[in-house]
């Protein structure tokens, strides 16, 4: 069991953009056949739990096992897309080794190179309250995302890359994947049309925020409007109210560290800067059933 849940960051860039970094499965040696060294590959044990400050494309051609994602599991069967957003703690279990890519970028590339597209937190499979992280892939579809993805890579060794045909290949990939999720039936949506720009920028602030906001009023102050207005709308789009939308994502957070560090349940009150502990465990228990304790035994049994 670790201390802490390791994170890994991008490589710092003299560039006014982030950089984007494709990698390959340390179990896959020939994916670039031409230079199979050129192409690192992902520098965390993807085996052990971990988590990125960055969002995550992975491109499985073949491979099985599952991949854990934020206490779900979702089967690594063939080809697929999986896709992780900044935080999440995930790791591969896998059987047979897995072929493909892992593209790894900061919202601000994906945003420089493509601009009048969706947000990237209105994308079905980065949508904090209703992820869908995984795309199986059609043979078709995968052939299409794989010469995508050789493209890509070979722009991305060559000695003169241009970030600007990447970026743009990155915004293909994800309104492509975003396109054959809108085509298939779904029993995940909340409430049908287009969830509102507001409501986006609300969950948005949450994942970057929620350690240190608690409060609707402060959310409702950033975005200039009422904490009513902006609760109703919450409840409407994503069947919780703004309050309640926040607190899951505290507790979340809790859980994880509860599971996968050897924090106390007083140390993580005061990590998700809850300051009252004993609050903290009569919330944890009201919502999951079980105090933290219980709730840490309970998963590792399980999964650990």
């Amino acid at each position: 069991m670790i201390q802490t849940i390791p994170v890994h960051s991008l490589p710092k860039s003299p560039d006014t953009v982030p950089a984007l970094s494709i990698y390959r499965f340390k179990n896959n040696q020939g994916v670039h056949k031409e230079s199979p060294v050129a192409l690192p590959t992902t520098p965390l044990p993807t085996d052990t739990p971990h988590r990125h400050t960055y969002y995550e494309m992975l491109f499985i051609e073949e491979g099985q096992g599952f991949h854990e994602i934020d206490f779900h599991s979702y089967a690594i069967q063939g080809a697929g897309l999986h896709f992780l957003t900044p935080g999440q703690v995930h790791m591969l279990s896998a059987s047979q080794p897995c072929r493909g890519y892992i593209l790894a970028f900061p919202e601000e590339f994906y945003n420089f190179y493509n601009p009048g597209s969706p947000p990237i937190n209105q994308l079905p499979f980065f949508q904090p309250a209703a992820r869908q992280p995984l795309i199986h892939l059609q043979e078709k579809e995968r052939v299409y995302f794989h010469n995508l993805m050789e493209n890509m890579v070979a722009e991305h060794l060559a000695p003169a890359a241009d970030c600007g045909i990447i970026g743009k290949y990155l915004g293909l990939i994800l309104q492509k994947s975003a396109s054959i999720i809108s085509n298939r039936p779904s029993t995940t949506q909340i409430s049908s049309g287009l969830m509102p720009d507001l409501v986006g920028k609300f969950q948005e602030l949450v994942e970057k925020n929620f350690l240190q906001w608690h409060e609707v009023q402060r959310y409702a102050s950033e975005l200039a409007v009422t904490p009513d207005y902006l609760s109703k709308l919450v409840k409407r789009y994503l069947g919780m109210t703004a309050q309640e939308y926040i607190l899951d994502k505290l507790l979340l957070e809790a859980k994880r560290l509860l599971v996968f560090t050897r924090l106390s349940s007083k140390e993580i009150a005061y990590h998700i800067q809850m300051d009252d502990p004993s609050y903290f465990s009569r919330i944890f228990k009201k919502k999951s059933g079980l105090t933290p304790n219980e709730y840490r035994e309970l998963v590792r049994k399980s999964t650990i």
